[in-house]
């Protein structure tokens, strides 16, 4: 889609997926992705590949923002989109399936670049526009420097409220939020996370990485590939961690 340098076509896409996905009974969609990809690597360790638009901020934004409005034109407004990898996943270096990348940039870099995509679907309230995300999904992503301190690293930004907070400060998002936008955890379960609460990837504890991540500032948590160690399976994990939160 980004190849076609057409965001009409975009829109266009949009809107059949939207209706299609409404016709199934979905009401809510995970993506598009907003990534910029700045360094391309094919085939390489985190390459997006064609899950994104592109490599150009301005160009990432014009077809995200399209994409989106023609999924709620499409659906008549009856899915949520949720867009991602928030607050940008073009500059890391691997899956953040397998691992918690690490980006080496400050949060004014962050703004130039990856964040650029994100201002534009959050330029307005939620239900405003066409092309205003319902929601973003946050990546499992830790920032070297983003507060200026080279040395200092934060948690994944899914797992670390002060830099969430630092980031929604920013306008359009806090007005965003502000007025019902909300933010998603990307899968508490997968091995990027059991890897960064154990290297050794022996012990996970489901209820823990949840609480964690609700305190975050996760209004939903993705609780996917979520068994804890000794439990018999995905759902019964799952239960543990509602009687704990409750």
């Amino acid at each position: 889609i980004g190849a076609t340098w057409d965001p009409d076509l975009a829109e266009g896409v949009g809107q059949v997926l939207g209706r299609e996905l409404e016709a199934l009974g979905v009401n809510m969609l995970l993506g598009p992705s907003l990534d910029v990809i700045e360094d391309p690597r094919p085939e390489g360790p985190g390459d997006l590949g064609v899950r994104t638009f592109g490599g150009d901020p301005y160009w990432v934004s014009l077809m995200g923002e399209a994409y989106i409005a023609g999924v709620h034109d499409g659906s008549n407004g009856r899915i949520a989109v949720i867009a991602k990898h928030f607050p940008g996943h073009g500059g890391s270096d691997r899956p953040l399936e397998e691992e918690v990348a690490t980006v080496r940039k400050s949060l004014e870099d962050l703004q130039r670049i990856e964040l650029a995509p994100f201002f534009a679907v959050t330029a307005g309230t939620p239900g405003s526009a066409p092309g205003i995300t319902d929601g973003l999904l946050r990546a499992h992503i830790r920032y070297q420097g983003f507060q200026d301190n080279i040395r200092a690293t934060t948690r994944p930004v899914s797992l670390d409220p002060q830099a969430f907070e630092a980031i929604m400060a920013l306008e359009p998002l806090a007005t965003w939020r502000a007025s019902g936008g909300v933010t998603i955890s990307d899968s508490l379960g997968s091995r990027a996370i059991r890897r960064f609460y154990d290297p050794r990837e022996e012990v996970f504890r489901g209820h823990l990485v949840a609480r964690d991540a609700f305190l975050a500032g996760n209004d939903l948590l993705l609780l996917s590939n979520f068994q804890s160690t000794g439990d018999a399976d995905e759902a019964t994990s799952i239960r543990a961690t509602l009687a704990f939160f409750a």
